[in-house]
């Protein structure tokens, strides 16, 4: 299942940021089942008028609220602005990016919130894997077709090379904070964690195409 929603661009509406802000808040503290749009609105101090409006279903607020995650993160990659430069540069500025994403405690809790849930209610796992990981994924295929296109590297499947990129910056710290044992890393170590996982990737690129 496939929620379509028209791309919001952030700061532009302040009613729809006070929205987003509120959904994502309540997302956190109740679960995407217990939160309501009526709830939203209150905690948004808008009308349901206006809040369906901009989202005419709890689906839609839902997706867009991970996206503005997304986006607030830095994580909304566009190509375009990465694909020039060199491929070590060009990963480590994404990866940092998805990183500070991956392990902020808001995505973890987000996180955890959907994996309770989503063994009940199935739709909340399929709109947060639209919202999050299935639009990254989407952003690294074409990140890496480019990069291939320009001799950077050979690549034969860029979206099977997109998902274990994202794979790659999931692991280490990210799942200490994400047990509840340890705190988010520090920007050292995850400055350190993306250049020592994008330099192995970077390898095992290169030793797979030879």
């Amino acid at each position: 299942m496939t929620i379509e929603t028209t791309p919001l661009p952030a700061g532009c509406d302040p009613r729809t940021d006070r929205i987003l802000a509120a959904s994502e808040r309540l997302f956190l503290e109740l679960g995407y089942t217990a939160t309501s749009m009526s709830l939203v609105a209150q905690r948004a101090a808008v009308s349901k008028t206006t809040l369906y409006t901009r989202f005419p279903s709890k689906e839609e607020l839902f997706v867009a609220t991970i996206q503005a995650a997304c986006r607030r993160y830095g994580a909304d990659i566009t190509p375009d602005n990465v694909a020039d430069l060199p491929l070590e540069e060009a990963l480590y500025r994404v990866g940092r990016r998805l990183v500070d994403l991956l392990w902020s405690p808001d995505t973890i809790m987000i996180r955890q919130s959907v994996l309770s849930e989503a063994s009940r209610i199935p739709l909340v796992g399929h709109l947060y894997c639209q919202a999050g990981p299935q639009r990254i994924v989407s952003a690294l295929t074409i990140l890496f077709a480019r990069l291939s296109g320009r001799g950077c590297v050979g690549i034969a499947d860029p979206a099977f090379i997109a998902r274990q990129f994202l794979a790659a910056l999931s692991g280490g710290f990210h799942s200490v904070p994400e047990l509840g044992i340890a705190g988010p890393p520090s920007k050292a170590e995850r400055d350190e964690f993306t250049r020592k996982a994008v330099t192995l990737f970077i390898r095992g690129l290169c030793k797979g195409a030879a």
